[in-house]
């Protein structure tokens, strides 16, 4: 990689600019994801199946508990969790408001020790309210850790991918406004799928001269992707490119 001149002036509009350009999208995804919040409620699929839910199960909210219940048990009951609860009937969720946690990831950099903690301004982790990722990350972390509140993670980050991948269609309207939603396994949580919302922006890493300055001065290993005025420019408008490419067909 190219090595760059720290310009702290520089750097400083670039973080400004990102941060400013991060909390807009920030905002505008969390409308979406709030106005199809009812769309992805566990209740909608579960019934009396969780606690609180009127009674009266239907064989798809049966049918739909088998196979949460199956996919608990090839997750949280294996490395990296290695759960012995059970699913007690009925599921007792706290919360079932979906809201967009921070997208982290750890990079080496060279002529650091220890790895950068990356922040991506344009990338979000979405989870229920109160059930932040950072918290998860530090339960699995913690050897004193409690079984019971890393089966409560466990089952809510489960339930919403669960939800999320059975609401057809949902992919595709979050696509259109330009919000793809997807999952993605990080090595610290397994097999675990997490649901990560993406946006029309690509951010970027400066070189590692760059991050190296930076957490040296600021004197921590976190870095934040920049957004440069060239990647606002580059959006591209998907529903025109298929428009183009059916006529181009004819």
């Amino acid at each position: 990689m190219t090595t760059q001149t720290f310009d702290v002036e520089s750097f400083i509009r670039l973080r400004k600019q990102t941060r400013a350009v991060s909390d807009m999208l920030r905002q505008q995804a969390s409308d979406y994801l709030s106005t199809l919040s009812l769309l992805i409620n566990p209740q909608r699929v579960f019934g009396e199946f969780l606690q609180g839910a009127p009674r009266g199960s239907t064989r798809e909210s049966q049918h739909a508990f088998k196979e949460f219940k199956t996919l608990y048990e090839q997750i949280a009951m294996t490395a990296p969790f290695g759960l012995i609860n059970e699913l007690e009937v009925p599921l007792d969720l706290m919360n079932t408001r979906p809201v967009l946690y921070p997208y982290e990831y750890d990079r080496r950099v060279e002529g650091l020790r220890q790895p950068v903690r990356i922040l991506n301004p344009a990338r979000w982790v979405v989870g229920f309210e109160g059930f932040e990722l950072a918290r998860f990350r530090r339960l699995m972390r913690d050897p004193n850790r409690s079984n019971a509140e890393l089966h409560r993670f466990v089952v809510h980050y489960l339930m919403l991918f669960f939800c999320i991948n059975r609401t057809a269609g949902l992919g595709r309207l979050l696509l259109g406004l330009r919000f793809p939603i997807g999952f993605e396994r990080v090595r610290e949580f397994g097999d675990l799928p997490l649901c990560v919302l993406g946006s029309p922006l690509k951010s970027r890493l400066p070189s590692d001269d760059m991050i190296r300055n930076s957490t040296e001065i600021a004197g921590n290993n976190a870095f934040e992707e920049l957004v440069d005025e060239s990647a606002i420019e580059s959006i591209e408008d998907e529903l025109k490119l298929r428009l183009q490419r059916v006529v181009a067909s004819l």
